[in-house]
């Protein structure tokens, strides 16, 4: 009976492992399709999600394609606007410096020269003349006095230093002595170039005899001068400026330039060196900047310029001159 029972439970856990077996075998068959469609559900959703946002990016890359292109499209005419200004503005610029260069070949064209000459120094003065000069960035002539480059040899270095011309007006200015006799002017002229030598290695064969070569340089002074190769300079202008009672030498000067034939030579203005004449200098000096003269120095290369005797010279000592 026992082992009866025995088999009988043998048989019903078989047959209820069999039906577990088949119930789990039904439901696994149930769920698969389910995951299958769920899954496949899920793989179109992540498609439709990965193309959304291919679709964004590209969109946005579209939109930012565009916007490129619009912001080219809006650079490029101003660039070509800028391009356009830079032109114009390079063409003003050679308009500009055409009449600047028309401009400076005009005043070239109708540039003046002028010589500005001083006598009877070197004085206390002279420095002052300097600085004047060298301020208005100008050039002259100095004839000189032998006692007055003894005097103020410093005067006389910064005149050649400053690249001034440099000539001789004697020892004495006496008259009397001086006109002596042509050997009287020679020697003095002699020694005048030996003093401008030893003060500044310059040796000069530029001269202006004392108040000029009207009436008392005869032709036999101009010879023994000339023979010893000294070159006569005189004067065109003349600024009186050596006068108490000329308030005023500019204006007479400037008169006296409005009057000159600058085809027959350029002026030549004769001034002294003197406190009188450095009050007014830079009037003067002004004037000509202004109306385009362009200031030279003498040197010995220059054809001189010198008044003609004709019938106006005689000797000191003569009847004619007393």
């Amino acid at each position: 009976m026992k082992k009866i029972k025995a088999i009988v439970f043998c048989i019903l856990a078989i047959l209820l492992v069999l039906v577990m077996a088949e119930k789990n075998r039904i439901l696994s068959s149930d769920t698969a399709p389910k995951q299958m469609e769920e899954d496949t559900m899920t793989s179109k959703h992540d498609e439709v999600q990965i193309e959304g946002n291919n679709n964004a990016e590209n969109t946005t890359e579209n939109k930012s394609a565009e916007n490129t292109k619009e912001d080219n499209e809006d650079v490029k005419p101003t660039e070509e606007n800028q391009n356009e200004k830079t032109a114009e503005e390079k063409q003003d610029e050679q308009i500009t410096k055409d009449k600047q260069e028309e401009k400076t070949i005009e005043d070239k064209q109708n540039e003046k020269t002028v010589y500005l000459t001083f006598d009877d120094g070197p004085t206390a003065s002279s420095l002052e003349i300097l600085d004047i000069l060298d301020k208005y960035k100008v050039k002259a002539t100095f004839f000189m006095l032998e006692p007055g480059m003894k005097a103020f040899p410093d005067a006389v270095k910064r005149t050649v230093k400053d690249g001034h011309g440099v000539g001789l007006h004697g020892v004495t200015h006496d008259v009397s002595k001086f006109y002596q006799s042509p050997e009287s002017a020679l020697k003095e002229m002699q020694t005048a170039q030996e003093t401008l030598l030893s003060i500044t290695g310059v040796k000069t064969n530029l001269i202006r005899t004392p108040y000029g070569s009207i009436p008392y340089l005869t032709d036999s002074f101009r010879k023994v001068l000339r023979d010893n190769k000294f070159i006569l300079w005189d004067w065109n202008v003349d600024s009186d400026d050596w006068s108490a009672s000329n308030k005023n030498y500019v204006q007479d000067v400037i008169d006296q330039l409005k009057t000159l034939d600058p085809s027959k030579h350029a002026p030549i203005i004769l001034m002294h060196d003197r406190s009188g004449t450095v009050a007014q200098l830079p009037e003067l000096l002004n004037y000509l900047q202004k109306n385009n003269y362009q200031t030279e120095i003498i040197d010995n290369e220059l054809e001189s310029y010198s008044f003609e005797c004709h019938d106006r010279c005689y000797p000191h000592n003569s009847s004619k001159a007393q």
